[in-house]
């Protein structure tokens, strides 16, 4: 007789995973990681042509510039260096620029016949036909106003030291007939006056 087989059954595990299909797992993978990722930035460059402005400075605005620094200089002069500084030139061969800066170094100095001598030159630039005296034509009226106005003010304190001198030659005459008066009436012996009491 044969012996009898025993076939054992061995039980599934309880815990077994079920089977899923690779191509399914990947395509949850490749979606999930789609799904995470930010989107791409794209940075493109662009080139955009900006306009500078050059500040232009006109003929006229350095001119006056010039003048400004040279006021600024002669204000700090000593009285010797502003006399050596209008010391007597060939004022008519003088370029535009360098007659105005004269003109303006000698309305600094007080003697006389320098102001006359200012105007002369501020005519000069003004009555100049050359394309250089245009930048200096400006600045040359504006301070052959000033001038004109110094000028006019210099003159009537010239009249008012001439009243004033006019009035002190008078009261010197009077006190001098008056002392001639008292010399007078002394030698003749007569009273005493009221004129020589103290």
């Amino acid at each position: 007789m044969r012996p009898h087989a025993t076939v054992l059954e061995v039980p599934q595990r309880l815990s077994a995973r079920p089977r899923v299909p690779l191509a399914a797992v990947a395509v949850a993978l490749l979606a999930a990681g789609c799904a995470q990722q930010p989107p791409r930035t794209i940075v493109k460059e662009v080139r955009v042509e900006v306009p500078v402005q050059v500040p232009v400075v006109a003929p006229t605005d350095n001119a006056a510039r010039i003048v400004l620094n040279a006021n600024d200089r002669l204000r700090q002069l000593s009285p010797l260096e502003l006399g050596q500084e209008v010391a007597p030139r060939d004022d008519a061969s003088l370029p535009p620029g360098n007659a105005v800066q004269l003109a303006l170094a000698l309305m600094f100095s007080h003697n006389n016949g320098e102001t006359f001598r200012a105007q002369t030159l501020l005519d000069q630039v003004l009555r100049d036909a050359r394309p250089e005296a245009n930048e200096w034509r400006p600045i040359a009226q504006f301070l052959a106003d000033r001038v004109a106005e110094q000028r006019r003010m210099e003159g009537e304190l010239e009249k008012s030291k001439q009243v004033r001198d006019d009035l002190q030659r008078r009261l010197d005459e009077a006190n001098r007939k008056l002392e001639a008066l008292k010399a007078i009436e002394r030698s003749l012996g007569g009273p005493r006056s009221a004129l020589d009491k103290p």
